[in-house]
């Protein structure tokens, strides 16, 4: 942990200030490797680990939230946490939908899985990024791939319980994360309560396919069911399920979405299916694990994709539709940080 994170982080049970007990600090290279958080109000303790300060009160998450941190971070583990080349990834598709202005200043990303997005970020001029992350496997994949950028953090916290001070964030983003929470309104909340007034927050969630025609509102029925099952197995067994499957999805979804979108009479039905953004025959493994094996799931229209940031207290901005919803909102001045 780099010794400047000190000045925003926050206790999550009471929100009071953080100090360091100076006689358990480990450092190594000017950074914060072992030690120990103190509460200056409730007097609660946290640990850093392995240059992570583990601010996550495993006494408050539910054991719903315990069963997806671990199988999410299950999949975050599998990834090679290369300090390599930049790639595009989530953050450049919320960017072009929701016509996103460059970050600058303090940037969260909450719920930041294996990393991604957090080192694209870090490699910005004038940006400082903190990576939330519940799971075990997230925050020791992402903190392997940031550990170079010396303006790149990575906290475990839940975002329901963020450790963080009001009003800290110029910008607030959240992909595919909400919707696995217990109380998405909760989060929502928390992610205004960070951001400065003024500045924005963008999301993703997953839709409800109600714009959608019956057949494919029934498919998604029948996989959801089917969910009940892979949610039940273990996420070793179910990842390579997944692999196996993963070049019989892109045979039956991204090559004919590839053809359709070449024939004017069938682009709709190609620019609707699943899987459609599929590189590779394996290359959908990490999208079908994602899809089957949390324990939490919400959908969500177009409108009440909306509504998640307004009953939050933001001004909504815009909403496009990705493979699901984008959504940008605007903290207005005089909106109270709920904390």
């Amino acid at each position: 942990m780099k010794p400047s994170l000190l000045k925003i982080l926050r206790c999550p049970e009471c929100r009071a200030v953080l100090a360091l007990r100076q006689e358990s600090v480990v450092e190594t290279g000017g950074e914060i490797t072992d030690g120990v958080l103190k509460c200056s109000g409730c007097d609660a303790h946290y640990a850093i680990r392995d240059a992570i300060p583990r601010l996550a009160s495993r006494s408050a998450v539910r054991p719903e939230t315990e069963r997806t941190s671990e199988r999410f971070g299950y999949l975050w583990g599998q990834s090679e946490p290369s300090t390599g080349s930049a790639r595009s990834y989530h953050f450049e598709k919320m960017a072009a939908a929701l016509s996103l202005e460059a970050p600058r200043g303090f940037v969260l990303d909450a719920g930041c899985g294996d990393g991604i997005d957090l080192a694209n970020h870090a490699r910005r001029p004038g940006v400082e990024v903190i990576g939330v992350e519940l799971s075990d496997g997230g925050c020791a994949t992402s903190a392997a791939r940031v550990r170079s950028m010396p303006n790149a953090h990575v906290v475990q916290a839940d975002l329901l319980r963020l450790p963080f001070a009001s009003d800290t964030f110029d910008r607030v983003y959240s992909y595919g994360v909400l919707h696995h929470t217990v109380s998405p309104p909760a989060a929502a909340a928390e992610l205004a309560r960070v951001v400065k007034p003024e500045e924005e927050i963008a999301i993703y969630l997953y839709e409800d396919f109600g714009e959608r025609a019956a057949g494919w509102r029934m498919s998604l029925a029948a996989v959801n069911a089917f969910r009940a099952l892979t949610t039940r197995l273990n996420p070793e067994t179910l990842f390579r399920l997944c692999r196996a499957a993963s070049p019989v999805v892109y045979a039956t979804c991204t090559v004919p979405h590839r053809v359709f979108m070449q024939v004017p009479g069938l682009r709709r039905l190609g620019a609707g299916m699943p899987f459609r953004h599929g590189k590779s025959p394996f290359g959908l493994t990490g999208d079908l694990y994602d899809r089957f094996s949390a324990p939490i799931e919400f959908r969500y229209s177009r409108k009440s994709a909306g509504d998640l940031l307004q009953r939050a207290g933001l001004a909504l901005m815009k909403v496009s539709y990705d493979r699901g919803w984008m959504v940008r909102a605007r903290k207005s001045v005089g909106v109270a940080a709920n904390g």
